[in-house]
């Protein structure tokens, strides 16, 4: 539900994401990951959709919100933090954003990603293909992708997701 969210069309049919920053996309993102979580919460919970808002914001960290913190994790005397994190129901969810057209970006998040299962109990990865061919995108179907894909959930608990 949290990954249909992120890759919402109203999204990727709205902004020229190939053209925007991280931040930009991670700052269009948020509002329609704290609506669909707060509507889950109205169905799940039966509170108004404003009380469930309010509980959303407060259990999904992000770094573009000056009131909350998203605490860096330590690994291998380095600081890792995630771009977002949502806490709930007693699990915490480590979201990476990365977008790109190399292989460089695509490693870079999957290692981030492999970094955060180590603290936290999911995590999801977005990697936007910006390719013109859209050729990362495109050979997720392949058999040693989707071998990996799945590793990764299996191994990883992490969620790989590609727009």
């Amino acid at each position: 539900m949290v990954s249909e969210a992120m890759t919402h069309n109203d999204i990727f049919h709205t902004i020229n994401y190939r053209n925007k920053d991280e931040d930009s996309i991670k700052q269009f993102i948020y509002p329609h990951l704290v609506d669909a979580l707060a509507e889950r919460a109205v169905i799940e919970k039966g509170i108004s959709k404003e009380k469930a808002k309010v509980e959303v914001k407060k259990n999904l960290k992000w770094e573009g919100n000056i009131n909350t913190t998203v605490n860096h994790v330590l690994f291998m005397g380095t600081q890792n933090r995630p771009d977002m994190v949502l806490e709930a129901d007693g699990l915490k969810i480590a979201i990476e954003f990365k977008k790109g057209d190399k292989g460089s970006a695509l490693r870079s998040g999957i290692g981030q990603s492999i970094v955060y299962s180590t603290h936290y109990d999911f995590v999801i990865y977005l990697f936007i293909d910006t390719s013109d061919d859209k050729r990362i995108a495109n050979s997720i179907g392949s058999t040693n992708e989707s071998e990996f894909i799945d590793t990764l959930w299996k191994n990883f608990n992490i969620k790989f997701v590609i727009k």
